[in-house]
């Protein structure tokens, strides 16, 4: 979109701003008018037209007309030279352009005769336009847009949505997706582009931006390398298909009129990679894993030095939770962690809406927030008095030690318990039943509720999809029902509850 057009709710402006050595003398510091469409192949011309008229203006407020020569200096991919005579009147005006400008620039200087013609006596007709046709020099203004506008509009419109977990992903896939395309006119993109970056995806490593930036090699630099693990087929799925899927889509709607073509798809997309489906997946820790990890010597430091009381609490309440590790390091002890008025049960405040701590951004996976029960063996081993503590520091994270990564809570907490399962030699990297970090609580509070006698369903308190419904209801029927009438929070509470793990814990020391 060219600099002079604004886009105003459903409209488009013309909008250029005053030199500050005339705002005075002008009264504002821009000058706009609604163009009356929303067609920018009818604006571009109309704001170029009245941007010429309004640097004429400029120009006359300054005394700068009875100069011999005047080259205008207009940010487009057209030149106009005017030719003075020595009694200010132009004797001819010189149009430079490529052959798709021709006519926004004789309509440009058109109106630039005519706003000459009306600001003083200097022109009173007419002067004959020479027209003279050129390829455009490099970075000069161009009517098709490029693809770095298509997908930054997208963005844009995405960001807009309260889907924070789809814009994340977005936010990864299509700036890669615009640097193996490249920043050419979208006329120009073809299916080949599409299938180029998709093969890319099958040779790069799960962690490749960050293995960019850390070996300071380009995408296409870190894909020549051999990788141990590439990207999986949930990942490529899940995060790039479904990603450039309804890009495209809205590419297609909203810029077919200015030459984006109509034939790019993800149809017959299919993964390329050597990863097979679910080789990354985590699993839950055995009865004899578990016995390492919580009642090691490790664990036992922690529990007896009030210093380390962060890395005691973190795994347990994973253990009795499931709770994403950042859903539990972004908990803000003053608002989210209480006794539910209703049930008498006291609870995690799990929701991306309730106040947090200025360095991060609280985040939902699924985006509907959650209230947790507190399962009786934290309360036994005293996890109300740790939050009594750092409430009372006036600290507005659960966990204060850890400094927040990018907006994320969590970042430190998770490499730390990386750390714990090497040191605890827990570490598996066996494809398909790896323990890495701290999802695998996930895994485990779900695996021994169903172990145990009656077996425990107790997806509603890990926050799965309909864990709170006991029926199968989707679409729009699901928005009907109220999850906390089917399934209240003392009710989970006493199912939690029953999730015995068969372990004996350090109780904490307390300060």
């Amino acid at each position: 979109m060219t600099a002079y057009l604004q886009r105003r709710g459903f409209g488009l402006t013309f909008r250029i701003a005053v030199p500050t050595d005339l705002r005075k003398r002008v009264g504002g510091r821009e000058i706009t008018k609604a163009l009356k469409t929303t067609d920018r192949l009818v604006a571009i011309p109309l704001a170029l037209s009245l941007a010429a008229q309004a640097k004429v203006l400029f120009n006359e407020l300054r005394g700068r007309m009875g100069k011999k020569t005047e080259v205008d200096s207009i940010e487009t991919g057209y030149t106009l030279t005017y030719d003075f005579d020595d009694s200010g009147k132009v004797k001819t005006l010189a149009i430079q352009a490529e052959p798709h400008e021709t006519e926004s620039a004789v309509a440009a200087g058109a109106a630039m005769m005519l706003a000459m013609a009306q600001s003083g006596p200097r022109q009173t007709m007419p002067a004959p336009i020479e027209i003279t046709q050129h390829e455009p020099q490099q970075g000069a203004w161009q009517t098709t847009p490029t693809f770095k506008a298509v997908v930054d509009d997208f963005l844009a419109k995405y960001a807009k949505k309260n889907k924070s977990a789809m814009l994340k992903k977005h936010l990864q896939a299509l700036p890669m997706l615009l640097e193996v395309v490249g920043d050419k006119p979208i006329t120009d993109i073809k299916q080949g582009d599409i299938n180029r970056f998709f093969e890319l995806l099958g040779r790069l490593p799960p962690q490749w931006a960050a293995e960019c930036r850390r070996m300071k090699l380009t995408i296409f630099e870190l894909a020549e390398l051999e990788h141990e693990e590439t990207i999986g087929p949930k990942t490529f799925d899940a995060t790039y298909v479904s990603c450039v899927r309804p890009f495209l889509k809205a590419a297609r709607k909203d810029w077919q009129d200015l030459g984006f073509p109509l034939g790019p798809s993800t149809d017959g997309v299919e993964y390329v990679g050597d990863r097979e489906e679910g080789g990354y997946k985590q699993r839950a820790l055995k009865p004899a894993e578990l016995g390492r990890l919580f009642g090691g010597a490790e664990m036992e430091i922690f529990a007896h030095d009030a210093k380390k009381a962060h890395f005691y609490w973190l795994p347990h309440l994973g253990l009795f939770t499931g709770a994403r590790v950042n859903e539990l390091c972004q908990l803000n002890p003053q608002v989210d962690i209480f006794m539910d008025a209703d049930t008498k049960t006291w609870c995690l405040n799990i929701s991306k809406d309730t106040a947090a701590d200025e360095r991060i951004k609280k985040s939902v996976k699924t985006g509907e927030a959650r209230k947790v029960p507190i399962h009786k063996m934290l309360l036994e081993l005293g996890f109300l008095e740790y939050v009594e503590r750092v409430k009372a520091a006036g600290a507005k994270l659960l966990f204060p030690e850890w400094k927040p990564i990018n907006r994320r809570a969590s970042g430190e907490a998770e490499k730390w318990f990386r750390q714990l399962l090497r040191d605890t030699e827990l570490r598996d990297e066996t494809p398909g039943l790896r323990l890495l970090g701290m999802h695998i609580f996930r895994h485990t509070l779900l695996t021994y509720g169903v172990m145990q006698e009656p077996a425990l369903g107790l997806f509603g308190i890990t926050g799965h999809a309909q864990g709170d419904i006991p029926i199968p209801v989707t679409g729009a029927a699901r928005g009907y029902l109220t999850a906390s009438l089917i399934s209240p929070l003392d009710s989970k509470s006493a199912l939690l509850n029953q999730l015995d793990y068969g372990l004996d814990f350090f109780k904490p020391i307390t300060v």
